[in-house]
């Protein structure tokens, strides 16, 4: 936990428990082109279960990914309150105590409007229930690969950017 809370933007240094050679083959796989002023995308990472959301924070950030951690959808709606920065990619689980993935996708669309969402699940039929709204949000079964996670987490804010090279 970092000072202000259990929510903080990941140092690599945070995670001295993984030693996985697997995800850091990885390195630099992921474009991380698309963030504000030329950084590296901000990811807000949303997963109740603290094994998984451990393993995809080492494996976004492996990939060059800024990250924003919570481990609850409310946590997650306070980080964005106290973010100083804009969030690229919501990146939530479905299936969570209190607040869902979808509530919390909603809310999330509504304080960034331009941000694209990525919504996981371990069970398929809560993704059958998930109402897309537009091409905004995309979804990832559980379990999934380090590859496809990069290949979903890329494909998402490549339609970022295709979205804002529309506008005028």
């Amino acid at each position: 936990m970092s000072a202000d809370g259990p929510i903080h933007t990941l140092e690599p240094e945070n995670l001295p428990w993984v030693d996985n050679v697997a995800s850091k083959a990885f390195i630099g796989v992921a474009s991380t082109k698309g963030g504000q002023r030329g950084k590296p995308p901000t990811i807000l990472l949303v997963e109740d279960e603290l094994f998984v959301r451990k393993a995809v924070a080492e494996v976004l950030e492996s990939a060059g990914y800024m990250l924003v951690i919570a481990g609850s959808a409310v946590e997650a709606l306070e980080a964005c309150d106290r973010s100083s920065g804009p969030v690229d990619l919501l990146l939530a689980d479905v299936v969570m105590p209190g607040m869902s993935g979808r509530e919390m996708a909603a809310e999330f669309e509504r304080r960034f409007p331009i941000a694209q969402i990525l919504l996981m699940s371990g069970y398929p039929e809560q993704l059958a229930l998930c109402e897309p709204s537009g091409s905004r949000r995309i979804y990832l079964a559980k379990p999934f690969s380090t590859s496809m996670l990069l290949q979903r987490v890329g494909e998402t804010l490549r339609m970022k950017l295709s979205e804002s090279e529309a506008l005028p």
